[in-house]
């Protein structure tokens, strides 16, 4: 059974969702997306160099301090290709767990978020941005940059934990999302630092004259946190033309350091502490006396007082006084307090084992240095008259540069301060002061620099006197002193390119001058540093190269790397090296160094078909390596193509995933199997006719691939043109036209022979599997849905519940085409379907409920199944009743001369009420099946009324009556008489002797309904009439094979 307009609908949205798709465009398999130059600007942050990531491998460096104020230091360039206008960006602080893991942003001791957010780094207002554009290419501030925040650096002053700080750029204008967030891992921990300090009591930087000078030294704890020593010892060292040195307490300072010529003095308090703790049982304890210093003790301030008497036996007596950390120790649970047990046992299976365990007791750890070793000593001096003496005050390397020397520092670390050192180009600095007991004193001098790599023995030696460039600020070469052309300050310094290892780096003073410096100790300070390579830094390795690759292509293979070394801010000394495939093979026309090395460009050879990976190495000038990995998808070309014997050639064109060749077979096929075939059309169904090949080939495919495995493929037929093919098609079983497809009408001429044709295809999904070509030369002639369809439809209800149609055509229809109906009905799921002829304008269907809504479809269809539109249709209600309970009530007969007068009230709904019928019949009385038909309309609905007139014909009988609702199609109520509805009244009429005729037949019950018995013979003689004159006028045609009009 048919229902005509769904079927209608869904082949519409089929037909348009298929001409909406691309089918090639479903089969590709894009395996490598658009990786190439960035069109537009692009902001990349491509590193952070300040501050340093935490490394443990297993001791940690680049650890901050508490408290150690820290600044946010950034590479930013723009990688695309368009300038940018609007830049903002923000570092944060974040909580981290102990994989490095940022949980949740940290806070400051006021409970504010650590973060520093500037939106405002370029914009295009002068008064709110310092730069209002980055080119393409170009690298913010030409080099590292500090993050601003309010106009100045933002700066961290950390609490002890362990952190990730990430910093993010932002841009509107930015194309490319992935590279704008950097993290760096930091741990943050205590520390503990003890300062000495010595000075003269009466102020004076140098003591001079004769008489004793009273001296301080001063002892303070200054950790990050609270910490107690035991046993800390100050060394005490008295050099020089002296007299006497007497401490405070009357110790005499020069006996006490006889032998060593140092004293050692004891700081803080002698008190009983523990100095051991069994970790598991607390009552195994060892409690001794112990110098013990704390920040209770004076706030962590000791001093220790005495003074020295120059020795006046010579006018150029000169004395100095040093003082230096000796050395202490902590109580804790150590990683030397630990104890390690073996314990023997037996396992479940009663075996013997050995295992270990570990108990953390408390003990006390000794130790000569603190965590910052710069202010662990000092020292004072003194002359008779005037001392002579110069001093190198810090010795400082700043690196940072760029690879010849230009730019600004970017980090600095000084003897005694913790930090490694990074390869590449620094500046070793010395300042130097003037240091004697006259400033108008004037002292020429010099800087020797001694460079050591303790690993290869190398030694660099340099003697400078000023520092022009490379540390800020300049300085030309002066003498130190108060005077002309002389400063009381200066420094000097050289650039040294360190490399990986350790070196000893040694400052060495010297005063030109022949006076004496009367101070050497202070002229030589050296430190040994770690100097580490910071490896390049992979930012991105891109396929520039736009499209699918595929071997034989016209264009390049061509990538780029982006890449930044802290170490080599402009890369110029960075080697490049690319290599392809599992072999790593050398790529043709790519390597080298600095810029030209970070692109490649090299041809598709057959070697790289399918996954390729192309790796690129960089190279830094101090041998830190680092590769980087893209792997690309190259697809294989071929044309296959074979010849049969009758001269057919195929070529078939494939690019396709696989490093195999690609080959066919065709061979002359058996026309006759093909003969008087079905082909099929292309929205499923059949074409018009049956149709016999010109030309059958048998084709096999030596390989075949899926569909993900082919990027594009097509195929050329060619033959002799005397065959006269103009369509293609394939199939693997040629009998079967759902196992057909057309897959070229329409041939041209070859342009290699003008003899032959070619039918050309291209094809989708998978290669064809094995099968046969069909070369076909009869005109293909679709099956068409009609072009006459239905217009102007209507559908009504009738009375009794018919629905009437009516219906007409737009167009001609054929003579096999025909007007299909369905009715269908929200009741059940039957459907009525009916076919009428191309003559028929109009059909009533019947078969109806009361109430029921029933759809109506026609279509103009012919005999292929196929049907025009648009078709008519419409849902009507079936009326069979009146609906609403409407009846008659309370009636009354009045009898008013020759009539009968009802009266009649109503109840019920009476909306589907228009007239009411007054019906009657004489004698008997009826039920409601058998309700007469003698019936007297009123006007409307609202008349209550009617007269109903009463016989002529004597008699005395009763009349019965009832009083029903009618609908405006007909449809009426029926009711009994006896009902509410109904009625009855006495008729009596007298003969006209006088007489009253009772019985029941008498001559009103003619005029009732039964016609008087003389009404016969006339209708009789009515019809022999009209038969007579129907073959009377029926012989008047066709005499003498004349071609006359018929007589009617």
């Amino acid at each position: 059974m048919r229902k005509i307009t769904p079927v209608m609908l869904v082949l519409l949205l089929v037909a348009s969702l298929m001409a909406n798709i691309d089918i090639a465009q479903l089969e590709t398999n894009e395996v490598v997306e658009d990786t190439g130059a960035r069109s537009g600007a692009d902001v990349d942050l491509v590193a952070i160099t300040s501050p340093k990531e935490t490394v443990c491998e297993p001791t940690c460096r680049n650890e901050l301090f508490v408290g150690q104020d820290t600044s946010f230091e950034v590479f930013i360039q723009n990688s695309g290709d368009a300038a940018i206008t609007e830049l903002g960006y923000k570092a944060q602080v974040w909580n981290a767990d102990g994989n490095g893991n940022p949980l949740n942003i940290a806070i400051d001791s006021n409970g504010a978020d650590l973060e520093w957010d500037n939106p405002d780094v370029i914009c295009d207002d002068t008064t709110v941005c310092d730069d209002q554009s980055l080119a393409a290419g170009d690298v913010f501030k030409g080099g590292k940059t500090m993050i601003q925040y309010g106009g100045s650096n933002a700066v961290w002053t950390p609490i002890a934990g362990i952190y990730v700080v990430q910093i993010e750029v932002y841009s509107d204008q930015d194309v490319e999302a992935t590279n704008d967030v950097q993290q760096v891992y930091v741990e943050v921990r205590d520390y503990l630092d003890i300062e000495v300090d010595i000075s003269w009591d009466d102020g004076s930087t140098v003591a001079t004259g004769e008489g004793a000078k009273a001296f301080t030294v001063t002892v303070e704890l200054n950790g990050s946190s609270d910490f107690i020593t035991h046993n800390l010892t100050m060394l005490l060292d008295v050099n020089g033309d002296v007299a006497s040195a007497t401490a405070e307490d009357g110790t005499d300072l020069l006996a006490a350091s006889i032998g060593s010529l140092v004293h050692s003095v004891n700081v803080g308090n002698d008190m009983p502490v523990l100095v051991f703790e069994n970790g598991s049982d607390p009552s195994d304890n060892l409690t001794e006396i112990r110098t013990v210093m704390s920040d209770n003790t004076n706030n962590g301030i000791w001093e220790y007082k005495g003074s020295v008497l120059p020795d006046t036996g010579g006018t150029d007596a000169a004395y100095s006084i040093d003082v230096e950390l000796g050395g202490y120790s902590l109580y804790g649970q150590f990683e030397s307090c630990q104890e390690v047990v073996s314990v023997n046992s037996t396992d479940a299976e009663g075996n013997e084992q050995t295992t270990t365990e570990t108990y953390n007791h408390f003990c006390e750890e000794a130790s000569v240095r603190d965590d910052i070793t710069n202010n662990n000593r000092d020292e004072i001096t003194g002359a008779l008259s005037t001392f002579h003496d110069i001093r190198i005050s810090m010795l400082t390397v700043n690196q940072g540069y760029n690879s010849d020397g230009t730019g600004i520092a970017t980090y600095t670390v000084g003897a005694g301060e913790p930090g490694d050192l990074s390869v590449g180009t620094s500046y070793v600095d010395a300042s130097v002061e003037h240091r004697g007991s006259s400033v108008t004193e004037l002292y020429d001098w010099n800087v020797t620099f001694t460079i050591t790599n303790l690993d290869t023995s190398e030694v660099i030696t340099s003697t400078v006197n000023e520092c022009v460039e490379g540390v800020e600020p300049s300085y030309n070469h002066a003498m130190l002193g108060n005077g002309p052309m002389a400063f009381t300050q200066g420094h000097a310094c050289t650039m040294v390119e360190f490399d990986v290892g350790t070196y000893t780096i040694e400052a060495n003073l010297v005063m030109e001058d022949k006076t004496t410096d009367q101070k050497l100790s202070n002229n030589l300070v050296t430190m040994e540093k770690e100097v580490r390579n910071n490896l390049p830094v992979v930012s991105s390795l891109d396929l520039v190269t736009q499209g699918d690759l595929m071997l034989g292509m016209e264009n390049m293979l061509e990538f780029e790397v982006s890449v930044f070394d802290a170490d080599d801010v402009t890369g110029e000394g960075l080697t490049y090296t690319w290599v392809g495939g599992a072999a790593s093979t050398p790529l043709a026309g790519c390597g080298g160094q600095g810029g030209v090395g970070r692109t490649c460009s090299t041809p598709v050879i057959q070697e790289f078909v399918t996954t390729f990976p192309v790796k690129v190495t960089v190279t830094d000038a101090h041998g830190g390596a680092v590769t980087e990995e893209i792997i690309i998808e190259i697809w294989n070309d071929a044309v296959a193509s074979d010849t049969t014997t009758a001269g057919v050639t195929m070529d078939y064109s494939i690019t396709y995933f696989s490093k195999a060749a690609f080959t066919i077979d065709v061979e002359d096929g058996d026309a006759t199997s093909c003969q008087g075939i079905t082909l099929p059309d292309s929205s499923g169904g059949e074409l018009s006719g049956v149709y016999t090949p010109v030309a059958v080939i048998d084709y096999n495919p030596v390989t075949t691939y899926a569909a993900n495995d082919v990027l594009a493929q097509s195929m050329d037929m060619v033959f002799d043109s005397s065959l006269g093919a103009s369509s293609l098609w394939f199939t693997t079983n040629c009998n079967s036209a759902t196992l057909t497809q057309l897959l070229a009408d329409g041939a041209t001429n070859s342009e290699d022979d003008s003899t032959k044709s070619v039918l050309s295809a291209v094809l989708s999904g998978p290669v064809l599997p094995a099968g046969q070509f069909l070369l076909i030369d009869a005109p293909l002639q679709s099956k068409d849905a009609p072009s006459a369809s239905i217009s102007g439809f209507s559908a009504n209800a009738e009375y009794n519940g018919g629905i009437s149609m009516n219906w007409g055509t737009t167009g001609t229809m054929l003579s096999d085409e025909k007007f299909s109906i369905s009715v269908a009905n929200d009741a059940d799921s039957d459907v009525f379907e009916i076919d009428l002829a191309s003559d028929q304008f109009m059909y009533t269907y019947s078969d109806t409920a009361h109430g029921v809504s029933y759809t109506i479809d026609i279509a103009v269809c012919n005999n292929d199944g196929l049907c025009s539109t648009p078709v008519g249709t419409a849902t009507v209600v079936a009326d069979k009743e009146v609906d609403g309970g409407a009846a008659a009530t309370a009636v009354t007969v009045t009898e008013a001369g020759d009539k009968w007068t009802l009266s009649w009230e109503t109840t019920g709904d009476l909306a589907d009420v228009a007239v009411w019928h007054v019906c009657s019949q004489n004698r008997e009385s009826f039920t409601a099946a058998e309700m007469p038909s003698n019936c007297v309309p009123t006007a409307d609905a609202d008349t209550l009324t009617a007269d109903v007139m009463m016989g002529t014909s004597p008699g005395q009988y009763t009349v019965y009556f009832v009083v029903v609702p009618v609908d405006a199609l007909g449809n009426k109520a029926y009711a009994a008489s006896n009902s509410e509805s109904g009625a009855d009244a006495s008729y009596f009429k007298e003969n006209a002797g006088g007489t009253t005729d009772t019985n029941s037949t008498d001559v009103d019950d003619k005029e009732s309904g039964e016609l008087p018995g003389w009404t016969w013979g006339a209708i009789g003689g009515v019809v022999v009439v009209a038969f007579i004159a129907g073959a009377f006028i029926l012989s008047r045609g066709g005499n003498e094979g004349e071609d006359k009009d018929w007589d009617y």
